[in-house]
């Protein structure tokens, strides 16, 4: 396998690929109803009613990780002293890019957000969904994403929670390993989310949840979370059911670093916030304004999980393939086009052979004549195509791709576990062409928009409207009773004697071979070149 050092692992095309921005999704204005009112274990709580669904947003479940909790595992939140607002979206977790719709990002950020039906009750026990976001572990918000369609056209609760982002969600020193119980510093986005999980079980059957009937979902980052939570050494049964799309949880992933390399970024850190003494950097570095660490960590790559301590002691993949792991029903899926818009920035579009040959020799240096010769710029409308394909069907350079993500990974789990595959295959699942007419297919997170945000016509067209609703109907069944059922196609298991995928489109859903679909995608060309 060649070198990770032969090409650039960047964090920033997960963050800022077109195909991510245009996913980012403002939460539509909604007229606010009746103020709908639960009572939890830390008191009560009062919402807003819009159409059919109840909100309760900005609900914390932790304490604030400021001042000598940061960096530490996240602590049960106090009782509300009064009947909690639950009416208004709660701050992102600290990070480089806020989104103007929502308030700014502030370090007491460890907050939810649930969806319930209107009207529901106490005792219900409707199946629940918790839902992480992506942004490669340094930016995005529970915020962003919209559990309205889900929950009200499925009888179903939604929950989004937020968890620490950057070098305050993921930062590793030996100071801090020596302060946290299982044993290595870092992951403390992950400890967030099992606080999530926790509040989740204490909470939720005041919803009118069913905390025996746990899902866990998450896109991108989101995915590697839920990977490793299904292999983390819990002894609780937080959740049921898992939802992984588009994973980056596999070998060529560039979000799961070693811990000694994250020890080694840590310590850089430390001293460029300007503390240089190894025996005082946690003490030293607890002392800086959040904003003096912000800045700090910029161009560091603090955004990492690494393989160390409980909730991560090898990594997910290695477990998964050992059938260590929480066996229980599992979806994965990926998309089409996971980078398609990925080498437009040398190719240019319209695109060159030449560019394309630039692009090819950056990318995969000595082994660029060999893609070339399976990728060539003749098969394909435009060179920038052509590069667009390797990259979604390799995951190069970061492990977002159809091979790692679906493949690689699906199969791992058919052999351990009941296992449901899908790929999302929409011309436009991204949005319509650019300026230049650039197409981008159904590029990374392209699944967001069909099935956690608001669905409208003129947003989509009526065959568009249509497949969000059969995603969303497939999602609501396998977090109901694990088996996805949601349109004129039955949805089979993948099994490594009969493998078969979903692959989603406006025009109508299709049951093909891995096989084949692993073809289409050239991931065996991949694999003999140690991606």
């Amino acid at each position: 396998m060649p070198s990770r050092s032969a090409f650039s692992i960047s964090k920033s095309l997960a963050a800022l690929a077109p195909g991510f921005c245009l996913l980012i999704l403002a939460v539509k204005a909604q007229t606010a109803g009746s103020a709908p009112v639960v009572h939890t274990r830390q008191g009560t709580i009062q919402g807003i009613t819009a159409g059919n669904v109840e909100q309760f947003r900005g609900i914390p479940f932790a304490a604030p990780p400021v001042g000598n909790l940061r960096w530490r595992a996240p602590i049960p939140p106090k009782p509300y002293s009064a009947t909690l607002d639950a009416s208004k979206f709660p701050p992102p977790c600290m990070q480089g890019r806020a989104l103007p719709e929502f308030p700014a990002p502030n370090e007491d950020c460890l907050y939810l957000n649930v969806y319930r039906p209107a009207g529901s009750r106490e005792g219900k026990k409707m199946p629940v969904l918790i839902y992480f976001h992506g942004g490669g572990f340094a930016n995005g918000t529970a915020s962003a994403r919209d559990g309205v369609e889900l929950a009200g056209d499925n009888d179903m609760i939604v929950v989004m929670p937020n968890y620490r982002l950057g070098a305050f969600g993921w930062l590793a020193l030996p100071a801090l390993d020596g302060e946290t119980n299982n044993s290595s510093s870092g992951n403390y986005g992950f400890l967030d989310m099992v606080a999530a999980l926790r509040w989740i079980q204490e909470n939720i059957a005041a919803f009118g949840g069913d905390k025996d009937n746990v899902t866990i979902a998450g896109t991108s980052a989101g995915g590697i979370a839920v990977c490793t939570l299904m292999t983390a050494r819990m002894h609780e049964r937080l959740f049921h059911k898992a939802i992984i799309e588009s994973g980056e949880c596999t070998r060529t992933s560039g979000f799961i670093i070693s811990h000694q390399a994250a020890l080694l970024r840590g310590a850089k850190f430390a001293g460029k916030a300007g503390c240089t003494d190894s025996k005082s950097f946690a003490s030293c570095l607890r002392s800086k304004r959040a904003a003096e660490l912000l800045a700090a960590s910029a161009g560091l790559d603090l955004s990492t999980a690494n393989v160390g301590g409980s909730l991560m002691p090898i990594a997910p993949i290695e477990l998964i393939e050992s059938g260590d792991l929480q066996r229980i029903p599992v979806m994965v899926g990926a998309n089409h086009d996971e980078q398609k818009h990925n080498g437009v920035a040398t190719t240019g579009f319209p695109g060159t052979p030449g560019n394309y040959d630039k692009y090819l020799k950056n990318t995969f240096g000595p082994l660029a004549p060999v893609v070339a010769a399976e990728y060539p710029a003749s098969a394909f409308p435009d060179p920038a195509y052509a590069a667009g394909a390797a990259a979604s069907d390799s995951g190069v350079p970061n492990g977002i791709g159809f091979c790692p993500m679906l493949a690689e990974l699906g199969g791992a789990l058919s052999k351990v576990t009941q296992t449901y595959a899908y790929e999302l295959d929409d011309p436009r699942g991204s949005g319509m062409p650019d300026s230049a007419g650039f197409e981008f297919g159904s590029m990374h997170t392209a699944e967001i928009g069909f099935l956690y945000a608001p669905i409208m016509l003129g947003e989509k067209t009526q065959e568009q409207v249509a497949l969000a609703k059969r995603m969303q109907q497939y999602w609501a069944t396998f977090a109901r009773d694990g088996r996805p059922q949601g349109g004129d196609k039955p949805w089979p298991t993948l099994q490594p004697e009969s493998e078969n995928l979903l692959r989603f489109r406006p025009g109508g859903d299709v049951i093909l071979p891995l096989t084949k679909v692993r073809e289409e995608h050239h991931c065996a060309f991949w694999s003999n070149l140690g991606y």
